[in-house]
């Protein structure tokens, strides 16, 4: 009886010490997955602010022609020597990068909003409206809007901004006139920038065709020639607008120097993203940063 008993007792103590066993193997296993986990997102997220140096870098040395960044330094890497800057994704070691010319971008700055409001189809209401929005007076233009107009229609109250520059798109949901459907459809289009003209070789077919303002197949015909030609696409878009200011002194062929800057890279099942806004050659300056969010 007593050998039963003391069998039962060891019998219980060998399954006691399985399961602790069985336990500690599977904690450990979920603390090395962890750690493992920490390691890689680390790797991944090291990598992406690397790459976002190496852009500053090679940015700030290189040379802008229309749609790529040409720098020679890059084969030390064994990297191509150019950098498209048109929209594309582009793989480059462990990371993802796509390069966005500001001047194919909507520009947030002071005075070109007056080309959002076309895009938006309210011209006169929007161009006024905006320039009352960043204006430090209280003099309102012929359809615009003063602190006035905004405390009567909000809730809270608000006023006009009375800055020079609107350094976020949510704030063009605020002024007078602003379709806020139509702006939400183009919202992603949107940069702050400093930069003053819009890039014709960079923009997407879509604005290109709404800038030009010609039938669908003539369109066709631009939309291969650029991508066939490009000095050919630029002299024929130069010789149809050749008698208009307006159109030369706000669209043009000349990259912006402004990059919308997007990087992925991954380190086992780990991945990390930089988003980021950036200034090359301006005003002197080798190069700056404005905007920037990793998660």
């Amino acid at each position: 009886m007593k050998k039963a008993y003391a069998l039962s007792i060891v019998l219980w103590l060998v399954a006691a010490m399985g399961a602790i066993t069985l336990f500690l193997s599977t904690f450990a296993k979920e603390r090395i997955a962890i750690a493992t986990g920490i390691e890689n997102k680390l790797k991944a997220t090291l990598q992406a602010e690397e790459m976002l140096d190496l852009i500053f870098f090679y940015g700030s040395t290189g040379q802008f022609y229309l749609n790529q960044i040409n720098n020679t330094q890059m084969k030390d890497l064994n990297l191509s020597d150019k950098l498209s800057i048109d929209g594309r994704k582009l793989s480059i070691n462990h990371s993802k990068v796509e390069l966005t010319d500001g001047g194919a971008l909507y520009h947030l700055l002071f005075p070109y909003t007056q080309i959002i409001a076309k895009e938006l189809n309210n011209e006169y209401i929007i161009k006024d409206s905006i320039y009352d929005w960043m204006d430090d007076d209280i003099f309102m233009k012929l359809n615009g809007a003063e602190d006035d107009y905004y405390r009567q229609i909000s809730d809270d109250g608000y006023e006009a901004r009375d800055k020079r520059a609107i350094q976020d798109v949510s704030e063009l949901y605020l002024i007078k006139g602003i379709n806020k459907a139509k702006l939400h459809s183009i919202k992603d289009d949107f940069l702050y920038t400093w930069s003053m003209r819009s890039n014709l070789v960079t923009i997407n077919p879509q604005r290109l065709q709404y800038i030009l303002n010609i039938p669908q197949v003539a369109m066709e015909e631009i939309i291969m020639l650029k991508e066939e030609n490009l000095i050919e696409f630029i002299s024929t878009i130069n010789s149809q607008y050749s008698n208009s200011e307006d159109f030369h002194y706000l669209y043009g062929f000349i990259p912006s120097k402004s990059l919308r800057v997007t990087i992925k890279s991954t380190a086992g099942n780990a991945q990390a993203k930089i988003a980021a806004t950036i200034e090359l050659h301006y005003k002197g300056k080798e190069r700056y940063i404005y905007n920037y969010k990793a998660f």
